[in-house]
Formats: structure tokens, sequence, C-alpha cells
């Protein structure tokens, strides 16, 4: 049986207030709850974070533990690459949710966002292209120029 360890969060929750007050786009917010809930080291963040936010914002949806856990994972997969992270931002949740737990290498991450992005796809259409190794498919059909000379066989 869990029992919870007694943990002050009254300054995560008033971080997490602040955040839904500010009244972000969707991706935004949920990288700002992400950012407030991996600064807690405690175990039971995401879980204490889910249920202040559920009872606190009762119309609101989309904060149940595993979401929340998805968005601290979000923020930790994007926080160190800025110009990754601003283009995850322009795709939907679903999408992102997708390709992170696709389990990537960077690169490939960059690769399905720019397709998402570019083509307008599909939760289905994302996921059938990382199930057929769409990425490793376009990297064999790139066109190289291989020049022979004299200097270079």
């Amino acid at each position: 049986m869990n029992i919870r360890k007694p943990t002050d969060y009254s300054t995560m929750f008033a971080a997490l207030d602040a955040a839904v007050a500010t009244q972000l786009p969707q991706m935004e917010l949920y990288c700002e709850i992400g950012r407030v809930v991996s600064s807690r080291a405690e175990k039971g963040a995401a879980v204490a974070a889910s249920e202040h936010l559920q009872v606190t914002y009762l119309a609101a949806e989309g904060f149940s533990p595993r979401n929340l856990r998805r968005m601290r994972d979000f923020y930790r997969m994007y926080s160190g690459t800025p110009e990754l992270l601003g283009e995850a931002l322009h795709l939907n949740w679903t999408q992102n949710v997708v390709i992170m737990e696709a389990e990537l290498p960077a690169e490939e991450r960059r690769w399905y966002i720019r397709q998402a992005t570019a083509r307008n796809l599909s939760k289905a259409e994302l996921l059938r292209m990382i199930e057929d190794s769409a990425y490793l498919e376009s990297v064999l059909d790139e066109k190289v120029d291989v020049w022979y000379n004299e200097g270079n066989d």
C-alpha cells in the first residue's frame, strides 16, 4: 500500500494557478505546467498537481495524472533544445504525445514534427509514418552527389 508523505505543495499549486491564469495557448500552458511539475523532485508531484488542477478547474479537461506526467516529460525532452521546442509547440498535444511515446532520437523527432506540421497529419497518419519508419526511407531517398575524379575514388 502506498502512503503519501506529507509534502507542502503550496508553491507548486500557486505556480500552476498563475500559469492557468495567464490563459496561454494549450501547448504553451502544457509546457509551463510541465516546467512547474518537473521542478519538484518528489515522485508524487504530478499526481498532486493533477488533483489540484482537477479540483480547482472543474470545467477544464486534460489534467489527469498520466497527462501531467506527459507534460513533465514534454518539458524535460525539449527544455535543452529551444528551437525544437518552438517547432513542437506548433503541433497539437496528441501529435506531440505520439512523437514522445515513440522514443525517437532528436533528429528523427525533428523530422516527424516538421512532417506533421507541413502535412497537417492526423494521429493515425503520424503513427503509421512512425511505424513504417518513414524517416529512414526519407534519408535513403536523399540525393547525394558523388563525384569521382582522380583524387576521389
